[in-house]
């Protein structure tokens, strides 16, 4: 399936590349949120779905992967992608997700907003959703691109991608009103809690409107959150605490949210560097949010 890309953009001339990535023009690999192989080895999930859902051979399944992570690194030298988080299919380990993979087998929308590879989209298709249903954005269209090749499925998953922007006004016209689920993995805490409210705003345009429409991701966070924090890597990212992302959707013009968050671990099956450069004190935020 052909990315609809509004915004095409390639490891040299993407418009996103330096803002999010600090500046950055080379993507360092001394640095703690970069590590050169799996150290507890490849866990039984991601295993399992390179297996089966992209019939890679077991021999091969590793050194592809580490193939194209470190493509994907010379674009933005993301954590997610330089400790593997991706590997996690964070989608999965949101407690809601039962239910939104039953509600998108019986024919809801899902859109994956900051989707890097789609690999959130690939689960649910494993998972026996239609792929048809899924829709991916990303800013980055390479990511998109190194998706069907980290999964190997040009030719057969049918869900749409798109390289837009959030804030654009015209963000996925075409889609407003049409969506029941939308899942933010590692997004919300790019922006400020203002900018965030653009976002709740964008959000309202694309959900259908009918009671029981799920917003749900996760994020940095901690106990004592609502604020911006430089991290190592010199980005100021929004910590939510159980309050504030509660605030968030409690802010929202358009409708009142029913909306619940844990607090875990941050943290990853695939690696083992730890947290420090993030600082002791972070965690990693999940939450869902129901339209009521």
């Amino acid at each position: 399936m052909a990315i609809d890309s509004a915004s095409p953009a390639t490891p040299s001339s993407s418009s996103k590349s330096g803002e999010f990535a600090n500046g950055m023009t080379k993507a360092p690999r001394n640095v703690a949120w970069y590590q050169p192989t799996l150290p507890k080895g490849l866990p039984e999930l991601p295993h399992r779905i390179f297996k089966d859902y992209s019939n890679i051979p077991d021999s091969e399944i590793v050194d592809h992967i580490y193939r194209v992570r470190d493509k994907a690194w010379e674009i933005l030298p993301y954590p997610c992608i330089g400790v593997f988080r991706f590997l996690d299919f964070p989608a999965t380990l949101n407690p809601i997700y039962p239910e939104v993979l039953e509600r998108v087998r019986n024919g809801e929308t899902f859109l994956d907003l900051g989707c890097c590879f789609g690999q959130d989209i690939r689960k649910l298709a494993f998972d026996g959703a239609p792929s048809e249903s899924l829709i991916g954005v990303d800013t980055e269209a390479t990511f998109l691109e190194l998706g069907y090749e980290l999964f190997r499925d040009r030719d057969t998953l049918k869900s749409r991608f798109y390289t837009q922007d959030v804030f654009a006004e015209d963000f996925l016209a075409e889609w407003h009103g049409k969506i029941d689920i939308i899942f933010l993995g590692s997004f919300l805490h790019l922006f400020s809690f203002e900018k965030q409210k653009h976002v709740v705003s964008q959000l309202e345009k694309l959900l259908r409107k009918h009671k029981g429409a799920i917003v749900f991701g996760r994020h940095m966070g901690a106990e004592n959150g609502g604020n911006l924090r430089k991290n190592a890597l010199g980005w100021d990212l929004y910590h939510h605490s159980p309050e504030t992302i509660h605030q968030l959707f409690d802010e929202d013009l358009e409708g009142k949210w029913e909306v619940e968050s844990e607090l875990v671990t941050y943290g990853s099956e695939g690696w083992d560097k730890g947290r420090n450069w993030q600082g002791n004190d972070v965690k990693q935020q999940n939450f869902w949010a129901k339209k009521l």
